[in-house]
């Protein structure tokens, strides 16, 4: 026993060795970064901690962050991108499709209905981060390090609604087109609005339904404005994390290597975080079952039926995928084809 002892110590004080000798090679860094927002726990269970407390602990305090979430700067999360651009900011978080509205691309990761699961969603954004990476390196002097999901995007809505058919006339909270065109096609009303301006507009009336990922809308407490939750998978609102190309060219390679491995753990943290979230959103919100990473409330849940699925995925081919072709271009098309399309089975065409 006094050996193995002995040989877990020698592991012990040889790594800690390491990691000392690493932390006196990096340079020393004071980033300006921007997170994800304040009311969601992806922010501050694993993204606000990582840059307040952990990077400074694994870097021996060479590297350090100023970190300010989007809402607390009073920003909507489109301008992420152009203001890393402009070198107000090292490092920033920003929703993938919110970019959507400079390039088109960026919803092919967030086509509404067309991935259903977080196995089939991780394998997507691995095919699609080369074509993000480019894009960002070309039109806003960004370098790609991490991209994750929120929880599956669902639907909370205000009145008694029993399937998809009971969506049409109403008006429903969307962030990118994509979302919109299946309010369309179901006959409702889209509401283009960001995640802080939803309460108030399900509260004044503006908004009948809003759709959001099941932990957010959980940690946001949607459910005090809206009564019935419909889990039906609309997407999963990817995130992004990107570094200014300036800020990245500046820091030498052992501080690059060092980052890159970090970033790597901390995308990990995330996607796990989100899986058990995704798994306990439904309950949390409905107060059925097990929660323990959310708040109990007691909204009525929606069965999602096949025939719901099935207006779905009809809605996926026939209108949403076409109808984003058509808007994003035969180069990004076939960008997507060959890479998301390939992971999910399906070939892209423009209307």
């Amino acid at each position: 026993m006094k050996k193995i002892t002995s040989a877990f110590l020698s592991l012990a004080l040889t790594a800690a060795g390491m990691a000392a000798a690493q932390a006196q090679d990096l340079q020393e860094l004071r980033l300006k970064v921007i997170g994800g927002w304040s009311n969601v726990t992806m922010t501050t269970a694993v993204e606000q901690p990582f840059w307040q407390t952990r990077i400074g602990e694994l870097s021996g305090g060479k590297i350090t962050a100023d970190f300010n979430s989007l809402d607390t700067l009073g920003l909507k999360g489109d301008e992420t991108l152009r203001l890393l651009r402009l070198k107000i900011a090292d490092i920033v978080t920003g929703p993938v499709s919110f970019v959507a509205g400079d390039f088109k691309l960026y919803d092919g990761l967030d086509l509404s209905g067309a991935i259903l699961d977080i196995d089939t969603m991780r394998k997507a954004v691995d095919a699609y981060r080369p074509v993000i990476d480019k894009n960002m390196q070309e039109n806003f002097n960004a370098h790609l390090l991490m991209m994750w999901p929120s929880p599956p995007q669902v639907l909370f809505c205000k009145g008694e609604i029993k399937g998809v058919a009971d969506l049409k006339g109403k008006k429903i909270r969307t962030f990118n087109q994509t979302l919109a065109d299946f309010v369309e096609a179901v006959g409702g009303t889209p509401v283009n609005l960001s995640f802080a301006e939803v309460v108030p507009a399900l509260q004044n009336g503006t908004a009948d339904c809003g759709v959001t990922g099941t932990g957010p809308g959980n940690s946001a407490k949607w459910w005090e404005v809206t009564d019935h939750l419909f889990p039906l998978v609309l997407g999963w609102a990817p995130y992004f994390s990107a570094i200014n190309i300036d800020t990245w060219n500046a820091l030498d390679e052992p501080t690059k290597a060092f980052l890159t491995e970090q970033f790597a753990k901390l995308e990990a943290e995330m996607w796990s975080h989100v899986a058990a979230a995704a798994e306990q959103g439904v309950n949390c919100n409905t107060g059925i079952g097990e929660c323990t990473k959310g708040i109990k409330a007691n909204m009525k849940l929606v069965e999602v039926t096949d025939a719901d699925k099935a207006l779905l995925a009809g809605m996926v081919t026939e209108t949403i995928l076409p109808r984003w072709a058509g808007r994003c271009g035969e180069a990004c098309v076939t960008d997507w084809n060959e890479t998301v399309g390939k992971t999910l089975g399906f070939t892209a065409k423009a209307q």
